[in-house]
């Protein structure tokens, strides 16, 4: 295995670490590395899924108090994973450069994950300070683990048909542990906890802990660096040239697809945060049927599963930009299909579905759209700076996740929800929290992606990095 930089020192010895002819990678390391986002979903599906329900229903904190915490404790990351990302960038050793932080960082982080659904009986000041505390760090260590997984698909291959792959294997690893978040989390709350809920959260987190700890140990064992940045000849990876913080800083914010890439993650996932934070109540309270919540949460993430079977094809024949547009004007069409099929359950389901398959195409794609700009940033400044650019993307994606639950904790307020007290224009607001903010969001998306400019570049780009890393090996 390819432990370090030092171990590689030209592209010959790259390919002999295991790398396939034009940079394919095998079925073995590909599979191990969609692992990988199982096992970060098993951690961030159960909070995104289930925290919101566990802090005003379990350990009763009021509504309005989890929306401002859900904001505070992800506008924290601004700070915390360009920090990691900036270490990550400059992290050599024997092990490698982002696998001994998926190896040991994991171990605390199911740890952390555990005392965050775990009830304290402190009354509601005391209660709402362990929240503060506990969902901020999980935060914290979290990134840790998954800012160094992000940026491991820029260091396995420059091939961009190979990080498509890559990136739709991660899709597949995220909907099937997703999938099991929304399908098993409940059954085993209450088989482990035996109708305590407050028990049964904790004992559930132990075990999504557990098989986290498991997979990205799996990751880090297959799963190979290569493209490093290149010592040049009769230096050893210590003596790489240092980059200053604000340097990398100054170049990625001129990076136009990453600054893009960015926004659109952002975009995404405040939609699937309010998505799925207000599936539950408008599966009760809109569709009349509880049991629905149990098929509305899993065909998010099944849809996402579906579309792994077609969105590398797609985005390789029409690039990122052609494959979103395609992708949101999917979405759009159905989100505007389904509050005519409320009273059809079937119908709305079959179309609900439909719209996650085309919809997850943009989940593939931004992978794919972050480790591009990558190749971009070291063929433009001289800079791969893989962990500071996928730190912007993952504070992306967790920012998102927290403003749409928080917008949804806020929202629930202002339509006057109460569960004791359910009336016609509290389920009227839940259509539009369901249905209008999405749609809003996509076409606001849609929009973002056009302004994407690499996918006429890339083939160049790999081109002359390549002819880069010949160069230096003479």
């Amino acid at each position: 295995m390819v432990k370090s930089i030092a171990d590689v020192p030209n592209q010959k010895e790259c390919i002999k670490s295991g790398l396939l002819p034009n940079g394919l990678l095998t079925t073995k390391e590909k599979w191990s590395y969609g692992l990988g986002d199982l096992s970060s979903n098993l951690v961030w599906g159960f909070i995104g899924s289930y925290l919101l329900y566990f802090y005003t229903d379990v350990a009763l904190i009021p509504v309005a108090a989890t929306g401002t915490l859900f904001l505070v404790a992800r506008v924290l990351d601004a700070f915390i994973d360009p920090v990691i990302g900036g270490f990550v960038d400059r992290t050599n050793t024997k092990m490698g450069r982002t696998i001994p932080y998926m190896r040991y960082a994991i171990i605390p982080l199911a740890a952390v994950l555990i005392l965050t659904f775990s009830y304290v009986d402190t009354g509601t000041a005391g209660k709402l300070i362990y929240a503060y505390i506990t969902y901020i760090v999980v935060g914290i260590v979290y990134s840790v683990v998954n800012v160094p997984y992000g940026s491991l698909m820029t260091l396995m291959t420059r091939n961009s048909a190979e990080k498509a792959k890559l990136a739709s294997l991660r899709v597949a690893g995220a909907a099937i542990g997703s999938i099991a978040i929304t399908a098993l989390a409940m059954p085993l709350v209450n088989l482990l906890g035996n109708g305590n809920k407050r028990v049964g959260f904790m004992l559930t987190a132990a075990v999504f802990g557990v098989i986290g700890i498991i997979g990205f140990e799996i990751v880090a064992r297959n799963c190979k660096e290569r493209y490093l940045e290149m010592p040049k000849v009769g230096q050893t990876s210590t003596q790489r040239p240092k980059v200053s913080f604000l340097s990398t800083y100054k170049s990625v914010i001129k990076n136009r697809a990453w600054v893009t890439t960015v926004i659109f993650a952002l975009l995404l996932f405040i939609r699937i945060g309010i998505i799925v934070a207000i599936t539950i109540y408008f599966a009760i309270y809109v569709l009349k049927s509880p049991a629905l919540i149990s098929v509305l949460l899993p065909l998010l993430y099944v849809g996402q599963l579906i579309s792994t079977l077609f969105s590398a094809q797609v985005i390789g024949k029409l690039g990122h930009r052609k494959a979103n547009i395609i992708a949101n004007i999917g979405f759009i069409v159905s989100y505007l299909i389904l509050p005519f099929t409320e009273h059809i359950i079937p119908l709305f389901i079959a179309v609900y579905l439909i719209g996650n398959v085309i919809g997850a195409i943009s989940a593939a794609s931004v992978f794919g759209m972050n480790a591009d700009a990558v190749d971009y940033n070291e063929w433009k400044f001289g800079q791969r700076s893989e962990g500071t650019l996928y730190a912007g993307y993952s504070f992306a994606t967790k920012v998102g996740m927290a403003i749409g639950s928080a917008v949804a904790g806020y929202a629930l307020t202002w339509i006057g929800y109460s569960a004791a007290h359910i009336t016609p224009s509290v389920v009227s607001g839940l259509n539009v929290l369901y249905f209008a903010i999405p749609l809003v969001l996509t076409v606001l998306m849609l929009i973002t992606t056009l302004f994407y400019n690499l996918d006429d570049k890339h083939a160049q780009i790999v081109e002359d990095l390549n002819a880069r890393s010949k160069e230096q090996e003479k």
